[in-house]
């Protein structure tokens, strides 16, 4: 035990070694990453913990030239083949069904599509949501969506109007915009929703390159981008994405000999149950990770432009309803101050504690109840894990996908935390496997990690 304690210090010395502040505001508690991984050990010796030497395609990046999945790009997905791994891992098959309630753009469900299993999908942002309706439709006749393209005019001048709220003239050099409303207001004009769901992820897809933005993975402005734009741009990245969807609906209506059936929720996970007559046997999903990414403010772009919000209100409100992320409402989190709280955990506790003089300490900080959103972070996943945990079959495998994290300089194991909420809930913790480091955001010298957790509602 000694020499188990003199390691973790020697740990702690090394770890906050690099900025002094660290080190005496938080460095002489020990607690960082090795620290909770060897106490976690302690609290839960029948978990295996395991490092796994290559990574597992937790990332999009791998889905880029995948059918369906290429159809845009999410960053924050990860690959069909994590996905077909899990699905042979748990021994799924066309007798099961996979729930997501975290679908984004739809990964799992194509995934499970492509495999002949069928699946469930949540999501919360209507247009990302739009993207997952669109992306699990395989039923359409290529040949009518190539006829309603041709039918497309867009030689007339546009009438139709930009999103109020959004910086457009900023945002698009002005014959650029006028060609991304042309487009707009042709796909406007498509009457069947069955093929026009296609039309508006294609136009959703070229608002982002056709526009002085860049996104990587926060959305921001590129100077350097305005010299590779050209005002026919618009039409040729419109243009090449209806062909690509229609070469990837006859590639699985000829390849993809069992497809699996998806349906789909635009719904929160925190509150929303399933129709009694859906069965669920696993789940695999990656909720939003306890960051300063803002995945509303990072997709209001495509928002606004798809009429899902017409003001940064609406964003307001449907950052409000998610998991919690990065700016939500000083007044959403005020009146959740006020309520009693949910959990009571030791680490959770002590990480609050950690970042409030922390807190103090920081000049310029951009808001002062980082201590309220942590709580409500976790707050909010147990509500998720609780109201899965009455969703799906006794006997259930559940793959988790989530970051750890650095709020203030103060080290928060997430995906650790996380773990033991699912075992208070009732779920059985059986492993952990760390799978890649990435790097904070806010200090990019900080290390750190993505884990799969796996765990079991007991039969």
């Amino acid at each position: 035990m000694v020499n188990n304690m003199n390691s973790l210090v020697s740990d702690a010395e090394s770890f906050y070694s690099h900025n002094y502040a660290l080190w005496e505001g938080i460095g002489y508690h020990f607690k960082t990453p090795d620290t909770y991984l060897h106490e976690f050990k302690l609290r839960f010796p029948d978990v295996k913990i395991s490092h796994r030497l290559l990574n597992r395609g937790l990332n999009f990046a791998n889905n880029k030239q995948r059918p369906i999945h290429r159809w845009t790009s999410y960053l924050e997905g990860f690959s069909e083949s994590f996905v077909y791994d899990i699905i042979e891992q748990f021994g799924l098959s066309s007798d099961h069904r996979i729930l997501d309630p975290f679908a984004g753009s739809g990964t799992v469900n194509v995934a499970a599509m492509m495999k002949g299993v069928d699946s469930v999908g949540i999501e919360i942002n209507p247009t990302i949501f739009r993207v997952l309706l669109a992306k699990t439709s395989w039923d359409a006749n290529p040949r009518e969506i190539q006829h309603q393209y041709d039918a497309m005019n867009f030689s007339k001048k546009a009438s139709t109007e930009p999103p109020a709220f959004l910086e457009t003239e900023r945002q698009f050099q002005p014959e650029i915009l006028e060609n991304i409303l042309r487009i707009k207001e042709r796909v406007g004009l498509v009457d069947n929703p069955r093929l026009r769901c296609y039309f508006e992820l294609a136009f959703a897809s070229i608002l982002l390159p056709s526009s002085n933005l860049r996104r990587s993975p926060s959305i921001g402005y590129d100077k350097k981008k305005s010299k590779n734009l050209y005002p026919k741009l618009p039409f040729q990245l419109f243009e090449e994405k209806v062909k690509e969807i229609i070469s990837d609906l006859r590639f699985v209506q000829t390849k993809v000999e069992k497809q699996g059936k998806s349906i789909s929720f635009c719904e929160d996970s925190k509150a929303f149950a399933l129709p009694e007559d859906i069965a669920v046997d696993a789940v695999i999903t990656s909720p939003p990770y306890l960051n300063s990414f803002d995945y509303v403010g990072n997709y209001k772009l495509e928002i606004g432009w798809m009429e899902d919000a017409a003001s940064t209100k609406d964003l307001s409100k449907l950052r409000d309803r998610m998991v919690l992320c990065d700016n939500v409402s000083r007044s959403m989190m005020k009146s959740y101050a006020e309520q009693t709280p949910l959990l009571s955990i030791d680490w959770l506790d002590y990480i609050i504690a950690a970042s409030k003089p922390r807190m103090r300490e920081r000049i310029g900080i951009r808001r002062k109840d980082y201590p309220i959103l942590l709580r409500k972070y976790f707050e909010d996943i147990h509500m998720v894990l609780s109201n899965m945990y009455e969703s799906i079959n006794d006997g259930a495998r559940v793959a988790w996908v989530v970051g750890d994290s650095l709020i203030l300089d103060v080290y928060v194991p997430t995906d650790l935390i996380t773990m033991m909420i699912a075992q208070r809930i009732g779920y059985r913790p059986t492993g952990i496997e760390i799978d890649r480091t990435r790097r904070s955001g806010i200090r990019r010298t900080f290390a750190l990690r993505e884990s799969i957790l796996y765990f079991q509602k007991e039969a």
